[in-house]
């Protein structure tokens, strides 16, 4: 069994702290370990740490390495170009089956948070004991708790396999990011299911599948196959990546394949997908305003507050999100958080790039 750890997000909703240089997957966004260490740190009773593998940015390869001393310096693989999600684990499952061809592998994104620790490595075994038994595509859904528009929805039908405690459902299809209304309807069905982007299956079926729906990327990443496991390999995919296809793994794949399975995961599941995701993390004082810092609240309800550098005075103000950074200060609406990206956008088109 491997994992596969995807490690190339940008991290941009979490501006000013997440950087180019240092994005959130790469920060203590909660607790004292980044959240690429934290992931790691979790899958250590999984499986031995020579069988995980990271996919990350070029630019963060320094502070990649520095924050993952233990990982064999082989088993980093950097992207010289983003490329999105079905080039990443396409790369990282033709080498999980150059070193082992009837392998399993594990795919998870390198910054959530998992509450239940134990629950989620139960999962995982239940699904890799299903993956070693069949070569189906086996995604995670999280039970909705809320009518949350940022992510996308599972649609299952019938149960079809059931391992210890953990069932096993066919997926009937996949849905993009609902408008309000049609996620209320979603959270009324007992049958849709967050898209967690976490994955299991054997490297053999998802390279099958890529062969199928993506047959471009497919055979430009099998340019790689024979400099695999050399010295040779960071220069290839150095010259091939700039010219792969662009796609994510769920609509190149998953939404086209017909063997799909999906587990229920109820491990207290949160992608931190932005400043606002942090209300259900951080503590909160008397008025509901969640922080990391010291802060000073009147007639203010319903606020997030980064401000670890300084007291922060909240007057009369609710639902804001405030972010305290030694260069740089963000406030916008807590219903905002999902566009600060747009603002990054805004600084490259003016060059600051002092900021990025």
């Amino acid at each position: 069994m491997y994992a596969v750890i995807m490690a190339g997000g940008k991290g941009t909703r979490f501006w000013p702290r997440s950087r180019e240089k240092r994005p959130k997957q790469l920060l203590n966004i909660v607790g004292r370990r980044s959240m690429l260490q934290q992931t790691i740190a979790r899958i250590g009773n999984l499986l031995p740490v020579e069988n995980v593998l990271v996919v990350a940015g070029e630019a963060h390869g320094e502070e990649l390495r520095r924050q993952l001393a233990e990982l064999p310096a082989e088993n980093v693989f950097l992207e010289p170009v983003g490329r999105n999600t079905a080039a990443c684990i396409g790369l990282a499952a033709l080498l999980v089956q150059h070193r082992d061809p009837s392998a399993v592998m594990v795919v998870l994104p390198a910054d959530h948070l998992i509450a239940d620790e134990d629950l989620f490595l139960s999962t995982l075994r239940a699904a890799v004991a299903m993956a070693r038994k069949q070569p189906a595509l086996i995604t995670l859904g999280i039970r909705p708790v809320s009518a949350e528009t940022g992510y996308g929805y599972i649609e299952a039908g019938d149960q079809v396999h059931k391992v210890q405690e953990h069932r096993f459902y066919k997926v009937t299809s996949f849905h993009e990011k609902p408008d309000v209304e049609r996620a209320k309807d979603y959270l009324e069905k007992d049958n849709f299911f967050w898209n967690s982007g976490m994955f299991v299956w054997q490297a053999e079926a998802i390279l099958a599948e890529m062969k199928n729906y993506l047959p471009g990327l497919y055979t430009d990443l099998h340019r790689l196959r024979p400099f695999l496991d050399t010295d040779g390999l960071d220069q290839e995919i150095n010259q091939i990546y700039p010219e792969l296809e662009s796609i994510s793994i769920d609509y190149g794949v998953m939404e086209k394949a017909d063997n799909v399975l999906m587990v229920p995961a109820d491990f207290g599941w949160n992608d931190l997908g932005s400043w606002a995701s942090m209300a259900q993390i951080w503590p909160r004082d008397d008025q509901g305003n969640a922080h990391q810092g010291e802060i000073m609240a009147m007639e203010s309800r319903g606020n997030v507050v980064f401000a670890q550098q300084k007291l922060c005075v909240l007057l009369g103000v609710d639902d804001l999100i405030v972010v305290d950074t030694q260069d740089a200060l963000l406030v916008c609406p807590v219903n905002r958080a999902q566009d600060i990206g747009k603002i990054l956008d805004l600084m490259k088109q003016r060059g600051v790039e002092e900021y990025f």
